[in-house]
């Protein structure tokens, strides 16, 4: 927006004049005016950008609308034809899941068998090993005498720990 220069002599009749206040509204209205002036070109040279845009993509938007108008048209037309065999469809897909569920089924037992075969086979090698350990291994439990048991004052069987 271009101000206009006021003359010194032009500034200096205006605040001597009865009328300065009347001048000063009058100069704020022409600066108002001058800066909505810049602000409506600004906002039309925008606009007029925007609609050149939108009128560019105007030929896309309308083959986009026209193809998903056919689309539109094909599916409800075959609409009616899909409800009529949607009882076939629908247990077609029934055996077919039921199919999956039963595959499902057998690979869970099978797994289910390999553990626990796994498991006792497991079992059975501990207790394999240890019934199969030399009695020696295992140290017996010999009872303190009595005389000990009445001076520390603890069961005969326990050992010391202090």
């Amino acid at each position: 927006m271009a101000h206009k220069e006021t003359s010194a002599e032009a500034r200096k009749s205006a605040l001597d004049s009865d009328y300065a206040a009347l001048y000063a509204v009058a100069g704020l209205t022409d600066a108002l005016a001058e800066a909505l002036k810049g602000a409506l070109a600004d906002t039309q040279q925008k606009a007029s950008k925007r609609f050149n845009e939108l009128q560019s993509k105007r030929p896309d938007l309308s083959k986009q609308a026209k193809t998903s108008a056919e689309e539109l048209r094909t599916f409800v037309i075959t609409l009616p034809e899909q409800f009529k065999h949607l009882p076939d469809t629908t247990k077609a897909r029934i055996a077919e899941l039921q199919k999956q569920a039963n595959e499902l089924v057998a690979q869970a037992t099978t797994t289910y068998g390999d553990f626990a075969g796994r498991g006792k086979e497991a079992v059975d090698e501990v207790r394999k090993s240890a019934h199969d350990r030399p009695s020696k291994a295992i140290r017996p439990v010999t009872p303190r005498s009595s005389n000990n048991a009445s001076h520390t004052g603890e069961a005969p069987d326990q050992e010391d720990n202090r």
